[in-house]
Order: C-alpha cells, then sequence, then structure tokens
C-alpha cells in the first residue's frame, strides 16, 4: 500500500466534511498556483487556471483510485489541465528561444559604469527599491524562457528539474512511459542549459544580459507590473518572504535549474478557497465545519 500522509484527510473530504476537504484545498492551493505560474508566466493566468484546476479536484476526487500518492494525482491533473488550456498572448506570439535570444540583445539598456544603477533610475529608485526590481525581472525573465519550450518540453522540465520530482513520479504525473519523461527532461534541460549558458550572466558572469540593464525595458512594456502587484498583495496580507535576487558569481557557472530554484514563492493574490465555497456546499451537503 503506498504511504500517503493524505489520505486521512481524503477519507474525511469523501465522507462529507468539509473542513477537511477546505485544508486539502490550502495545503495544494500554493503547489498549483507555483506550477501554474512557471509555466503559463502571467500571474492573472496563473490564478484563473489554479481555481479550475482546483475545481476539477473537488468534482472528480471521487474518482481518485489511490493507485498514486493523491499529491501525483492532483498534479496530473493540473498537468493535463495547463498542456491543454487556451494559449496565452504570450503563446500566441510563437515565442521560440531565438525569439527571446533577439529580444534579449535589442532591449539592454546601458549601465551607468559609476553607480551600477540604470541610467534612468538613478533620480527614482526609492520605490520600489532596485533590489526588488531586480528580483522581479529575474522571475518574470526566467519564467519567459520557459515559454520557448515546448508545452509536454515545459512541463517535464518544471517537474523533473525546478520540482526535482523522479522520473517514475514525473512520468505518472503526464501519463507517460518513464523513458518518455527521460527523453523530454533530458532535450528540455539541453535547451534550457544552452541558451541561458550563453544568454545569462546569473550561469555565467561573462555572459551579457545583466538583470540590471533589463529594468527599464520591464518597466516600461509591463513585463513585471504582474508580478509587482502580487508581491504587494502579499506584503499586505503579511505572507511575503523576503528573498534576495540571484547575483552574478564570477567563481563558477550555474546550472540553468539553481536559476529557476531560486525564486520567491509566489501566492495567489486572493485564497481560492473563498472563490469555490458555493461549490463545496453543493457538493457536500452533509458537511461539518
Amino acid at each position: 500500500m503506498i504511504d500517503d500522509p493524505h489520505l486521512p484527510l481524503l477519507e474525511n473530504s469523501l465522507s462529507g466534511k468539509t473542513s477537511a476537504l477546505e485544508e486539502l484545498i490550502q495545503i495544494f492551493q500554493p503547489k498549483v498556483f507555483s506550477l501554474a505560474l512557471k509555466f503559463l508566466w502571467n500571474p492573472e493566468d496563473a490564478e484563473d487556471a489554479t481555481q479550475e484546476i482546483l475545481v476539477k479536484v473537488i468534482t472528480n476526487l471521487g474518482g481518485f483510485r489511490r493507485e498514486s500518492k493523491l499529491s501525483t494525482w492532483i498534479y496530473r491533473i493540473a498537468s493535463n489541465h495547463l498542456i491543454n488550456v487556451q494559449k496565452s498572448k504570450i503563446e500566441r506570439r510563437k515565442v521560440h528561444l531565438r525569439v527571446i535570444r533577439e529580444e534579449l540583445h535589442r532591449t539592454q539598456v546601458p549601465y551607468n559604469q559609476n553607480s551600477q544603477i540604470p541610467i534612468h533610475l538613478q533620480e527614482n529608485e526609492s520605490e520600489p527599491k532596485i533590489s526588488e526590481l531586480v528580483l522581479h525581472v529575474q522571475v518574470a525573465c526566467t519564467y519567459a524562457m520557459l515559454q520557448g519550450l515546448t508545452r509536454p518540453y515545459r512541463m517535464a522540465y518544471i517537474l523533473g528539474e525546478v520540482f526535482q520530482t523522479s522520473s517514475e513520479e514525473g512520468a505518472s504525473v503526464m501519463g507517460v512511459r518513464s523513458e518518455t519523461f527521460r527523453q523530454r527532461l533530458s532535450r528540455s534541460r539541453k535547451q534550457m542549459e544552452t541558451f541561458l549558458g550563453k544568454e545569462c550572466s546569473l550561469t555565467n558572469v561573462n555572459n551579457s544580459c545583466q538583470c540590471s540593464n533589463r529594468i527599464t525595458y520591464a518597466m516600461k512594456a509591463g513585463r513585471i507590473k504582474s508580478y509587482l502587484k502580487l508581491s504587494e498583495q502579499m506584503k499586505q496580507d503579511g505572507r511575503w518572504k523576503e528573498i534576495k535576487p540571484m547575483m552574478s558569481d564570477t567563481s563558477k557557472i550555474r546550472k540553468a535549474a539553481e536559476v529557476f530554484r531560486n525564486q520567491p514563492e509566489f501566492l495567489p493574490k486572493k485564497n481560492q478557497l473563498e472563490n469555490i465555497r458555493t461549490l463545496l456546499d453543493n457538493s457536500f451537503p452533509l458537511a461539518t465545519r
């Protein structure tokens, strides 16, 4: 029998205890949102997808056959939903890594060599702080790079490299053979290592693309606006955990996966549970709270 710590909550949920079902949702909501955000890039799209995924989980909970851990089953629902969801605006632009590379080279902004702060920000750098802008640029930029991978490869990369799931679990989540998952992971890893290894200063300090150089473009293009709003809401709710932006390291060459793992854990602006309470009440009329 599979050792699953969430089975007691599952059993109580299926017996009609809404409090147990709500606890399950509270546990998996941030995990599903983290996956959706990395996969879709846009926080608003990720929030919508998270709610849709949680609804699917709730309405299909009785069909869980216990052939895997509950977490694997939920990630499988999330993976299927994200791979098949309508393409976002950025994906409809047919973004490839080649296109991203061209944009990076085209939109760099020169440094002031004395202050190492982008020229346009020198007189107005207090709100928000430069370090916070750099952090959000790192998140938005690296997640955008993931859009250059096809959806199956992108999912395999996030599961295998960023979340560090095993090949067996990753294959189960994606509904493919372990060998297929490993092939997708290997190919996507090679693509991201090659791309970041040649372009991003976080993987190699000698590369030209510096996070601070991209603040001007990111702000003008609205690339980090949604991330700033999301973190501001988390600050107001006391959910924001301070994290310093990753800095270029002259002593080593980083793997691409290290860059993706060194990111803040964003949470949805609002608790999705409030949006689906009506569904809970209709699905579990005998619930006890």
